[in-house]
């Protein structure tokens, strides 16, 4: 029958192309703590970000400073392979690098790992962002809505001695 080459190619094509990937963890619902090993993991067969062509990828960390004035980022790791599905992180790096620029991050869950999804020749296709988290483990990590309460609370004081006076 002239079916078989065709049902040949196409099993080929679909098993040797299809990468849809998806961070699978860390639980955004739980803080990352910077003073603990991190296991981050993804899966490369049934995400919803599909890129046929990615045989690896970089992975990368973002962080939000604590005035929401900066994103910084790391390269925690280069051209892993998709098919191991977890990397396990030591933020001991990141930690160092924030102490010693006397810099200060958000505790909000506005954090990031990103996949930057490469192909054969190790130039990047795309990138895929997972999930948000909060930080915890050191000093430099802050709360962020303090300050903004604390903005609020002078905008909202200045309207209301505004709107006093309107009235007198």
């Amino acid at each position: 029958m002239r079916y078989d080459p065709l049902l040949l190619t196409l099993g080929c094509a679909f098993f040797h192309a299809s990468h849809a990937f998806e961070f699978t963890g860390p639980d955004s619902s739980q803080k990352l703590d910077l003073t603990q090993p991190i296991t981050i993991t993804w899966d490369a067969n049934n995400g919803p970000f599909n890129e046929p062509k990615a045989r690896a990828l970089d992975l990368w960390f973002y962080a939000l400073t604590s005035d929401i004035s900066g994103r910084l980022g790391w390269e925690l790791a280069t051209n892993l392979s998709l098919s191991a599905g977890s990397f396990k992180w030591n933020p001991e790096t990141v930690v160092k690098s924030l102490k010693d620029s006397d810099v200060s991050i958000s505790a909000d869950a506005v954090h990031a790992f990103e996949a930057r999804l490469l192909n054969n020749s190790g130039s990047q296709l795309s990138s895929v962002e997972s999930d948000v988290y909060a930080v915890e483990g050191f000093d430099f990590i802050r709360n962020s809505a303090g300050k903004g309460a604390q903005v609020g609370f002078y905008t909202a004081a200045v309207a209301f001695t505004v709107a006093c006076l309107v009235h007198l």
